[in-house]
């Protein structure tokens, strides 16, 4: 008797699942499709305003450097000597202002 309760409640259990996946909900707009409609709007609405261009800001080290800068490597090797050079200058400057402390 309990093996024919187990096979009644997976039954039941497997019609549950299916009818559940069948019903499926309403699709949804996709959110990027969303924002590129809001965006046109935006424009549309005020075409003035444009995106401003951002000047590339330079970095603290490069602000730093530009006294004693080296020409850039343009070969890929090269450029990571470059930046591990640099990036061992740095830390031992660091480390020579912390010990003065």
């Amino acid at each position: 008797m309990l093996w024919a309760a187990r096979v009644l409640a997976r039954a039941f259990g497997t019609v549950w699942e299916l009818l559940s996946r069948l019903r499926r909900r309403p699709a949804t707009t996709d959110p990027a499709e969303e924002l590129r409609s809001r965006l046109a709007e935006a424009r549309a609405r005020d075409p003035e305003t444009a995106p401003a261009v951002a000047e590339p800001a330079l970095e603290p080290a490069q602000e730093l450097d530009q006294e004693d800068s080296e020409p850039v490597a343009t070969d890929l090797e090269n450029l990571r000597r470059d930046v591990h050079a640099r990036a061992r200058a740095l830390g031992e400057e660091m480390r020579g202002a912390s010990e003065k402390d």
